[in-house]
């Protein structure tokens, strides 16, 4: 409890004008997820859970937006080291996977999947935050180890008003732990693990929080390194277990209480992934094996800097963030049945995709505190991208198998394609919310104003390009606004119940150049049609919804009810032609409804329950012959049903002794990799469910537990491939069953 009073007393101190709630808010905040579960397991009523969903800290239960708040401890028992983890256990929350640092991710079924991970012109559809810092890139979102979250908030439904385009169907936000001013402390935990059919792993992982002046400066440190057991084997090369990764990064974050108003947080955060391969076993190999040479493995390194700086005005809290981020990656892919069936004498070799990725971010923001039936949040967000990306194929001896000189197609030697792109994005935006308050009702309106330029070269050449050709593209401009009005009704004891309507928006892009060399046929059927193949616009949609939060029975349910609608225009859709190129663009309209369902409750001390799923049609709302697709086909990668189950129980065992076992079952339902069932690339993903399980005993300082997950080693596809004679028929699944011990250690 000293924290919490360490935390109110600097509330008081700072003279400011806080109610005797936003008191209890704030202690809420400051104790650890941890502590906050504990004590709550104790009474069998659970506390008020705290959010800054709106950028200002509040009860989720004042929050007339659907939201899945995964506290620490829930993050702890799952077992999650990143993000990806995480899916299936927040309802309506998806993802098209090409394997670690390579996931798409989706919200209420606004998917079409397909294109090039690396690809500069990937949009998301949900932005993914740390704490004030946006990370989100496209296809390629970075998994940051969830070591020392205070919480993860999932928002969904479009968030632009506050978010901008990137958060066009939700946005999740990873809030971290932050430095305490008074108190020294920290966590060890460590972790070993062991695959079936595969290997092991381990892990470990530290904290410490270091007051260095009292009630002035702290420091609180981070860091990881784990190492992931594989379980894909190459029965060409004898290799076993390909797919082992290493992810190791740390993190420090320094806070200054410059004054009673002013606090500066600097942090900075390190993280590296590498593996030695994607985690797909093939049709024609028996399961978990491949059988072709090429090395396909990933590495990830990237660098993030920040500096948030928030000032009391007394009516108005004026916050300001201050971010860079520096990121470098290699994405391999094999295309050795590419070159088996068109240059059988080459010995095969990778595709490498190489991105190097800087962003500038700056927002600033101010947000109302007196005490007025009118609250409002108003700010100002810019940001600049450099992203220089190379895509290269090099195959070793190539020129001499062949007979060629890959300069004579403008490509460096033995490289049967070379190209990149080098990209200059520049965005802008003013944004605003208002709340009032009237009786029991609440009127919610936003909006947010956006410019966005982009300019992009590109370069292409080699023997798979037809030659050389760098075509210039004009600069590629948008502006708009963003707009959202909600209603809400109070309806008593931490309940409500609301309706909304939302715009959600991504932007467009510039196509790369499709050389006519090779693809004469496909581009001059796209040219008669009136199609163009350079450019492809915003896409754009409305949510509509009905929702209700709250808790019951005296405190010890709590539910989440939402019921949506939305129309999705201009979808941004990836065309792929038969001689290996492609391009985006904008056809066919698309709907998706659903019903998204959430329960907790504590019927007893100790025992905590729950109980969550989507029901989502998401489907062409006209025909689309592009696509070989009709009115009524289903989205992609999207299960019409997905439902997920926990049971947690904690008994005291005596001297400060508490056991505990949790388990959780998660179910995914069918999907299909296209739109179209006719689509000579389509495949089924059946549906499965995956069991996981952690029993162990704690105290005050230590705890040890052991888990399984996938219990009964659930051999599930998550991601299904097939597009000859580039890729053969192919499939990523869930781990197989894992089992382990983890021990931590709290001072």
């Amino acid at each position: 409890m000293s924290i919490l009073a360490s935390h109110v007393r600097r509330a008081l101190y700072c003279d400011h004008k806080t109610s005797l709630t936003a008191l209890l808010l704030a202690g809420a905040a400051a104790l650890p997820a941890a502590a906050q579960d504990q004590a709550a397991g104790a009474n069998a009523v659970f506390e008020e859970v705290v959010v800054t969903a709106r950028k200002r800290t509040e009860s989720m239960y004042d929050v007339p937006i659907s939201i899945n708040v995964l506290s620490e401890t829930a993050i702890d028992n799952m077992g999650a080291k990143d993000f990806s983890d995480l899916l299936g256990t927040v309802p309506s929350l998806t993802a098209y996977q090409n394997g670690p640092g390579r996931t798409r991710l989706s919200i209420r079924g606004v998917a079409n999947g397909g294109g090039n991970d690396n690809d500069t012109q990937n949009q998301e559809t949900v932005a993914i935050y740390l704490d004030e810092i946006p990370i989100s890139m496209g296809a390629m979102n970075p998994e940051i180890s969830l070591f020392d979250l205070q919480r993860v908030e999932v928002l969904r439904g479009p968030q632009g008003t506050l978010y901008g385009a990137g958060s066009m169907t939700g946005t999740i936000r990873q809030v971290t732990n932050k430095p305490d001013l008074a108190e020294f402390g920290g966590k060890f935990e460590t972790s070993f693990s062991s695959i079936n059919e595969g290997s092991n792993g381990q892990s470990y992982k530290g904290l410490v929080n270091v007051p260095v002046v009292d009630d002035k400066f702290a420091v609180r440190a981070s860091a990881y390194y784990v190492e992931e057991g594989g379980y894909i084997d190459n029965i060409l090369t004898g290799e076993d277990d390909l797919n082992e990764a290493t992810s190791k990064g740390g993190r420090i974050v320094a806070r200054w209480q410059a004054t009673d108003r002013l606090i500066a947080d600097f942090s900075v955060l390190h993280h590296e992934y590498s593996d030695g391969g994607r985690p797909e076993d093939l049709d024609h190999t028996p399961e978990l094996t491949r059988d072709y040479p090429s090395f396909d493995g990933y590495d990830d390194e990237m660098d993030i800097y920040n500096l948030t700086l928030d000032y009391d005005l007394g009516w108005a809290q004026l916050v300001s963030s201050t971010s860079y981020f520096d990121r470098s990656v290699i994405n391999r892919r094999s295309l050795d049945l590419l070159l088996q069936s068109q240059f059988p004498t080459v010995t095969p070799h990778e595709l490498e995709d190489m991105t190097d990725s800087e962003v500038y971010a700056q927002e600033i923001r101010l947000a109302s505190t007196y005490d007025s039936p009118l609250q409002w949040t108003v700010g100002a967000y810019a940001d600049r991208k450099e992203v220089f990306y190379e895509n290269t194929f090099p195959v070793p001896g190539a020129d001499a198998a062949i007979g060629i000189d890959s300069g004579d197609f403008g490509a460096p030697k033995d490289n049967l394609y070379y190209g990149y792109d080098d990209l200059t994005v520049e965005t802008y935006a003013f944004f605003g919310e208002a709340y009032y308050n009237w009786e029991q009702w609440t009127l919610t309106a936003g909006l947010r104003y956006f410019n966005w330029k982009q300019e992009i070269k590109y370069y292409q050449s080699g023997l798979f390009n037809g030659g050389s050709n760098s075509d210039p593209r004009p600069e590629g401009t948008e502006d708009g606004i963003n707009p959202k009005v909600n209603l809400s009704y109070d309806l008593g004891d931490n309940a409500l119940v609301y309706v909304q309507a939302a715009r959600g928006f991504r932007y467009g892009g510039i196509n790369g150049n499709i050389p006519r060399s090779v693809c004469a046929d496909e581009l001059d059927e796209v040219e008669r049609s009136g199609g163009d193949t350079r450019f492809f616009d915003p896409d754009k949609l409305w949510n509509y919804e009905i929702g209700t939060k709250g808790t019951a029975a005296d405190g010890r349910l709590q539910y989440n009810l939402t019921y949506f609608y939305i129309d999705w225009d201009d979808m941004q859709t990836q065309r792929s032609f038969e001689c290996g190129f492609g391009f985006r663009e904008n056809v066919g309209k698309a709907t998706s409804e659903g019903v998204e369902v959430e329960f907790t409750a504590r019927p007893i001390d100790g025992l905590t329950l729950t109980l969550g799923g989507t029901y989502v049609d998401s489907q062409l709302a006209e025909d689309v012959p592009n696509l070989s697709a009709e009115n009524g086909d289903p989205a992609p990668f999207v299960a019409d049903v997905s439902a997920n189950a926990s049971v947690e129980y904690r008994h005291p065992l005596g001297n400060g002794l508490d056991g505990f076992v949790w388990a959780n079952a998660i179910y995914t339902g069918d999907r299909g990799t296209e739109f179209s069932k006719q689509q000579p690339n389509y495949r089924e993903m059946d549906a499965y469910t995956v069991a996981n399980m952690r029993l162990g005993v704690q105290t005050e300082g230590w705890e040890v537990s052991l888990f399984a997950d996938n219990l009964f080693d659930d051999r599930g596809v998550t991601r299904a491939l097939r597009r000859p004679p580039f890729d053969p028929d192919a499939q990523i699944r869930i781990q197989p069953r894992t089992l382990g011990v983890t021990g931590r250690i709290h001072f």
